[in-house]
């Protein structure tokens, strides 16, 4: 009897502090996931160059501005080039810490550019998230492309996806926007319409977490397939899913930490 009592008293302290280092530990300090993406077309400016991106925020408390503070001193440790956001920043009852997001995205340091996405829980509240990116130095785009160079006039082509888009407005923004002589990459909140992106040429797509997997009346419920990590399309197409940094009250969340993917860019042979 009081080695089962004594076995119990373990499990139960085992499961508290399993628990305790969850909810207040690793939820508030994000991990670094590692990827590499491999191409004959990356240029040779571009080689070795880091790309970091931070999805899915979704700032409710102070307990988020606390996470953003590590994010920001994570990110800035890995020394990025660039910095990509995809969209989902504020929680409507986060929209008061407005200043305090846009001081700490302010401090994200990028050695040639930091850009940015709309998610679909932006839309709301369109010209407060705009404001706050804007200031804090993100380059918005929204069905808009950018050409980003590092010391050479070879670059590589950004394009930014709406997260209002159809088919058919993915269609028409890659056919206006895709550089047959870049390195094409698709920022877009969701990976919902990775299948065009791979019918056009494209060499990559960065998404966010795909939050409605199991929500089929919802506007971004075919990404359920694509829910996070890696997804290859033959050699010539990657799609990066993020599982993002907020962590919402379900039992899969409970034990999910914040993550951040950072990429190297690397040129094959």
């Amino acid at each position: 009897m009081k080695k089962l009592l004594t076995f119990t008293a373990i499990i139960g302290i085992f499961i508290l502090g399993f628990y305790f280092y969850f909810h207040n530990i690793g939820r508030l300090q994000p991990s670094v996931n590692e990827r590499f993406i491999i191409s004959t077309d990356v240029p040779e400016p571009f080689n070795g160059i880091r790309i970091v991106q931070i999805s899915d925020l979704f700032v409710r408390n102070e307990n988020c501005l606390k996470l953003l503070e590590n994010v920001v001193h994570t990110v800035n440790n890995l020394d990025p080039d660039i910095i990509i956001f995809t969209g989902n920043l504020f929680m409507p009852e986060g929209l008061p810490f407005e200043n305090n997001v846009t001081d700490l995205l302010g401090n994200l340091n990028a050695n040639l550019r930091r850009i940015a996405v709309f998610g679909y829980y932006d839309l709301p509240h369109y010209e407060l998230t705009n404001n706050v990116l804007r200031v804090a130095g993100f380059e918005l785009l929204n069905n808009e492309s950018l050409q980003v160079f590092n010391l050479s006039p070879i670059g590589i082509n950004m394009i930014g996806a709406a997260p209002t888009n159809d088919r058919n407005t993915m269609d028409q923004l890659l056919e206006m926007h895709i550089r047959e002589d870049r390195f094409n990459l698709l920022l877009m909140s969701v990976p919902t319409f990775s299948t065009v992106a791979f019918e056009h040429s494209l060499h990559a797509q960065f998404s966010g977490h795909c939050l409605t997997r199991q929500d089929t009346s919802h506007q971004t419920a075919p990404c359920f397939q694509f829910y996070d990590g890696i997804y290859q399309f033959a050699d010539s197409f990657t799609l990066h899913v993020s599982p993002g940094l907020a962590r919402f009250h379900t039992i899969p969340g409970l034990f999910r930490q914040p993550s951040i993917d950072s990429f190297l860019l690397m040129r094959y042979p």
